[in-house]
């Protein structure tokens, strides 16, 4: 049956339809084959038209499409800057906030993954006229650099921020030449969510053995998928994950991964890769024989985890000898797309964020539960993926870390907030076990590159990121709001209350 591309619609609020573009996770990666979006109903852009849109009220940012559904619904600024540009969707937290703040600028945010958004907020302009691809596009949304913040689930790295040789070198400025910021950049954690296996369970097609049941796969038997060992649907180890009826036919498995670089990619195999909880712990009891283990079958993953400045897939790509295929695909929606309407489909899965899956029609997408200590745990369990986060407690922060390891050596390191993902990729029994966080990136003199002020649109912003009224409106998007200790350190280091630096982040 002829699948059709993802619409996708927020049920929380007045329905609004939207087609998403997918944006590369890279400079020259592909297109996901989401049909791209040029304009929005003018509810979405609150009644304005914007034309030849290069004004300094407007905001234009990029990066993350893990937290993405949530900052714009999917809605993409694509398209030359001379045509209307789209605004984010009704319900977006950009969408909220400029309403809130009721001065008429619209917070532009093009979906082109945590790599590209970082690439671009550290002066590689040659992704200016790329960045997120349409006909005539000519950067994040529709205009050359410079952006005025970006989006990343990779928190900056030492080669990064700040040491000798990066961008934000402390020699008295960052940068050099015209890119001469002032101070160290600011980071703050956003909010989180699950990362999930989605698949079709739809009708006629799709894993029909299931039924009315969700999937279940077991950890030993998510880390032999993602690692190509179990190469078909029906593999002995699926079928006793959900109680010894196979799921599907003896059809092979494809599974999507992510193109170019994503912070998506490096939560998910920090998780595969983790010696405790994730694929290379010491499995125990019935995980040790058949159906699981045995000769040729490993659920180990030996692909490492990428690095933090440049996190590309490490594991298998193409054909596999089990008999799965690896395929790439752009972006979170990407990857949705891939399964609802691509090769391989309907017996294709991969990794994405929840809410992407949750948000998509035409078809539907479904969610598979993971074992947590002795329990299969749904991802669309808002309180069992809360739990998991709750690790991310103030407590956690490592103030001028980096995501390497080592520290950033900024010269305001309390205005660099990183949470590392050994905080919470280990929760406890009964809390869904894969899940990560997103950033924003912010520049620090006058808050912008080109020497704009926006002081007052961001710091609202960022108010409203940490309000009840947005933390409210996360689970129905299946998002997690950061722990309250958390995100009260957010707000003490940007606005000048916190003990970790000598004044206020963002400084009028």
């Amino acid at each position: 049956m002829k699948k059709t591309p993802a619409a996708l619609a927020w049920a929380a609020i007045p329905v609004l339809l939207i087609s998403i573009s997918a944006c590369n996770g890279n400079a020259t990666g592909g297109s996901s084959g989401i049909t791209p979006t040029t304009s929005t109903p003018a509810a979405s852009q609150r009644g304005r038209v914007h034309h030849n849109d290069n004004g300094p009220g407007d905001i234009h940012a990029g990066g993350a499409t893990f937290p993405g559904y949530g900052y714009n619904l999917g809605v993409n600024p694509v398209g030359a800057y001379t045509q209307s540009q789209a605004g984010p969707g009704q319900g977006s937290l950009f969408y909220n906030a400029q309403a809130k703040i009721g001065d008429g600028n619209t917070i532009y945010y093009c979906l082109v993954g945590s790599g590209t958004g970082k690439n671009e907020f550290d002066g590689d302009v040659t992704l200016g006229t790329v960045a997120c691809p349409s006909t005539g596009s000519t950067g994040f949304g529709g205009r050359t650099d410079p952006i005025d913040f970006a989006g990343s689930d990779v928190a900056l790295a030492s080669n990064e921020c700040c040491a000798s040789g990066s961008f934000y070198y402390a020699d008295g400025y960052y940068g050099t030449g015209s890119g001469k910021y002032g101070t160290a950049p600011i980071e703050i954690p956003t909010y989180g969510g699950p990362i999930v296996f989605p698949y079709l369970n739809e009708g006629g097609s799709g894993l029909t053995g299931l039924g009315s049941n969700q999937l279940k796969l077991s950890t030993w038997t998510y880390c032999a998928i993602s690692n190509g060992t179990i190469g078909y649907w029906d593999d002995a180890a699926i079928t006793a994950d959900n109680g010894g009826t196979a799921v599907t036919s003896h059809q092979p498995i494809t599974f999507y991964y992510r193109s170019g670089t994503s912070g998506t990619t490096y939560l998910f195999e920090t998780k595969l890769n983790d010696g405790k909880a994730g694929c290379n712990q010491n499995f125990k009891g019935k995980y040790t024989k058949s159906p699981y283990a045995g000769i040729g079958r490993s659920a180990a993953w030996t692909a490492g985890v990428p690095s933090p400045s440049d996190a590309v897939w490490t594991g298998p790509t193409g054909s596999q000898t089990s008999g799965s295929d690896f395929l790439s695909a752009s972006g979170n929606p990407g990857i949705i797309a891939g399964i609802q309407s691509g090769t391989g489909s309907p017996y294709a899965t991969g990794y994405a964020e929840g809410a992407w899956a949750a948000a998509a029609t035409s078809p539907a997408i479904a969610q598979a539960a993971v074992l947590s200590g002795t329990t299969f745990v749904s991802p669309t369990n808002a309180n069992a993926v809360a739990e998991a986060l709750a690790k991310a407690t103030a407590g956690k922060i490592a103030y001028g870390g980096g995501s390497d390891g080592n520290p950033l050596n900024s010269t305001n390191t309390g205005c660099e907030l990183y949470i590392p993902p050994t905080a919470f990729d280990d929760p406890p029994s009964g809390a869904y076990p894969i899940v990560g966080l997103s950033y924003f990136l912010f520049y620090n003199q006058n808050q912008t590159r080109d020497g704009s002020n926006h002081y007052a649109d961001l710091a609202n912003l960022i108010q409203y990121l940490d309000s009840n009224a947005w933390n409210n409106i996360l689970p129905t998007l299946e998002y997690t709001p950061l722990p309250a200790s958390t995100q009260k350190k957010v707000q003490q280091a940007v606005f000048g209350k916190g003990a970790h630096h000598t004044g206020a982040c963002f400084a009028q």
